[in-house]
């Protein structure tokens, strides 16, 4: 077996573990497209290539809310993959990065089989654990007067690399992306166990100037008991200022080692139990209340949104962004 294929086996068997390292999207900046903006919908723009691939181009896709699989044509998919997971309002390069990472993401499940747990579906429209999807009609419903001109923009990035995939060895990489970083990438290494040479720790730095970069979330003493009530391991005592203390970050911020009431997890257990928006924290304790201080938005692996945004806005294009956050990769023509 080809080393390539060994890592590819070591990243299902990683996504089967654990669903939310594979894609998994904060909620992204407010959408900022002017409603006079709107534009007729065509599809009879698309590129031919575009329109040469509808036909017999599709992929199974597992619907979340009704529970039914549904077959659409990859192009359709990728405008509604895209449409979910980036807002219209950012630049065109990186609505094209997206939506690159979302084709390859889509090849890349398809290649490694249909997911048991969805019927053999090759995907679901589950944000937190593929890529998200919105039906045109959702779209409407969110862009309002707006949608014929965030709809063309959508469609005519997607156009433009819906013939296009991320490789790296020649394979459909795992195009993992995320909302927002801290300033700083995480590696697949330090989020989820295991090296993968394209998901490394690189500069992304745009994102402190997102209106989302920082957060903050208070509990209370009671709040976090509630909160944990059901976490095996973990006491209360009467030393609540000694509840919670962070061991460990990573260089781009990530908690990876914390002791909670007694119970030793890392940035994403505590995340998850807490809702937070990242396992990258510090936690402050004043007058009976934990202030936890949060950086980024997802858990920071591959591209960020927000950093694809900028960077875009600084004059790069989407095989710039493409190459910039998913190192050693390349891109080829899709199949």
């Amino acid at each position: 077996m080809k080393p390539y294929g060994i890592l590819c086996l070591i990243i299902a068997i990683i996504m089967l573990l654990a669903p939310l390292a594979a894609i998994e999207i904060g909620a992204p900046e407010e959408e900022s497209v002017s409603e006079s903006e709107s534009v007729s919908q065509t599809d009879s723009g698309k590129s031919k290539d575009a329109a040469a691939k509808t036909d017999g181009d599709t992929i199974s896709v597992f619907m979340t809310d009704s529970e039914k699989t549904e077959t659409l044509s990859m192009r359709d998919y990728i405008i509604g993959a895209v449409g979910a997971e980036m807002p219209a309002s950012y630049e065109t390069e990186a609505l094209k990065a997206q939506a690159l990472a979302a084709v390859t993401f889509a090849e890349y499940s398809k290649k490694n089989g249909g997911d048991e747990n969805l019927g053999g579906a090759d995907i679901s429209s589950d944000s937190s654990r593929h890529q998200g999807y919105m039906t045109t009609d959702e779209m409407k419903e969110k862009w309002g007067d707006a949608f014929d001109s965030c709809y063309e923009k959508l469609a005519s990035a997607v156009d433009a690399v819906l013939d296009e995939v991320i490789t790296y060895d020649g394979e459909p990489i795992m195009a993992a992306y995320h909302a927002i970083s801290t300033g700083q990438t995480e590696s697949a290494k330090n989020m989820w166990g295991k090296d993968i040479p394209y998901l490394v720790s690189v500069e992304s730095e745009g994102d402190p100037y997102s209106s989302r970069y920082q957060s903050e979330e208070n509990f209370t003493a009671q709040e976090l008991k509630d909160a944990l009530k059901n976490t095996d391991g973990v006491s209360f005592d009467d030393d609540e200022e000694s509840w919670i203390t962070v061991n460990k970050t990573t260089d781009a911020g990530t908690v990876t080692d914390v002791t909670v009431c007694g119970r030793d997890m890392t940035g994403m257990e505590v995340r998850n139990l807490l809702g937070l928006r990242s396992p990258s924290f510090t936690v402050d304790y004043e007058d009976g209340s934990f202030c936890f201080t949060v950086h980024g938005y997802g858990h920071g692996v591959g591209m960020s949104q927000y950093g694809a945004d900028y960077y875009a806005s600084q004059g790069m294009t989407y095989r710039e962004i493409i190459e910039h956050y998913y190192p050693g990769t390349e891109i080829e023509k899709r199949a």
